[in-house]
């Protein structure tokens, strides 16, 4: 079964149809989800991304005030990144947002955009935003690696459904827990790596369109937020079906993004 790319094309906020081959289609976003309460997840970042030939829809997450990490599909290419941090909604007035643009990034040296291994990307902000009770960013660096059957928070702004290809004007979250390599390869076959990871939820909630590059999250004692993969993949067969939703894990990156972001 072939992997299907998580990202979401849009031209001036309206989702457009984009090519699609044989084993790849850029597609993702959350499935079965709820509202996101305002300030609950203070890193996320909605970034519509330009390349010369077009225009599309990612998210991200705030590792300090000025980089945000994000799929390598997200960045490869790109020419500008216009992204929202500090609210919840994508279009609707809100005083808490922070519009920020920037051309500069940096993407994992093997990251390859046919078999998406090592699908990783940084983006750096060309002034560093000021924290707020809405914006803040999310542990990295205790991220651990996730054993089978963690709970973890799928989060995005990507389709709800199938059936409705516009994205979600509320961030959305939902829980998932991580399954085996082992039983995600019967869905994926040998395309995935160790360092991918799957999850899936109790009645298909998942990733879809327009949530490549968002965080998965597993929350930790006192209820600390802690990033442990990035959105890349959904199955060929659709968001809905009960095939796994496919991440980058974030630990086996640590060295390479602090390594970058460090500096």
């Amino acid at each position: 079964m072939h992997l299907k790319v998580a990202a979401s094309f849009l031209l001036l906020l309206a989702l457009i149809n984009v090519h699609q081959t044989e084993e790849i289609s850029r597609d993702s976003r959350i499935i079965g989800g709820l509202d996101a309460n305002a300030g609950q997840y203070k890193f996320a970042a909605a970034i519509t991304v330009t390349t010369e030939t077009s225009r599309f829809f990612c998210g991200g997450s705030l590792l300090t005030n000025q980089w945000i990490i994000t799929a390598g599909q997200c960045v490869n290419g790109a020419t500008l990144f216009t992204i929202q941090i500090g609210s919840n909604k994508l279009t609707e007035d809100d005083t808490n947002r922070v519009i920020v643009a920037t051309s500069e990034y940096v993407i994992h040296p093997e990251f390859n955009p046919t078999t998406l291994e090592n699908d990783v990307g940084l983006i750096k902000l060309r002034i560093p935003v000021e924290f707020t009770n809405y914006v803040n960013t999310i542990y990295y660096a205790d991220s651990t690696p996730v054993g089978n059957s963690t709970s973890l928070v799928a989060i995005g702004w990507g389709q709800t459904s199938d059936d409705d290809p516009e994205l979600s004007e509320h961030l959305q979250g939902v829980q998932v827990v991580s399954i085996s390599n082992e039983e995600c390869r019967f869905t994926y076959g040998s395309q995935l790596t160790d360092n991918m990871l799957c999850v899936a939820g109790s009645y298909n909630e998942g990733t879809c369109i327009g949530d490549t590059g968002s965080a998965l999250i597993q929350i930790v004692s006192r209820g600390a937020q802690v990033h442990t993969g990035i959105a890349s993949f959904v199955s060929g067969n659709g968001c809905q079906s009960t095939d796994p939703s496919g991440y980058t894990r974030t630990h086996p990156y640590l060295d390479w993004i602090k390594s970058i972001i460090l500096a």
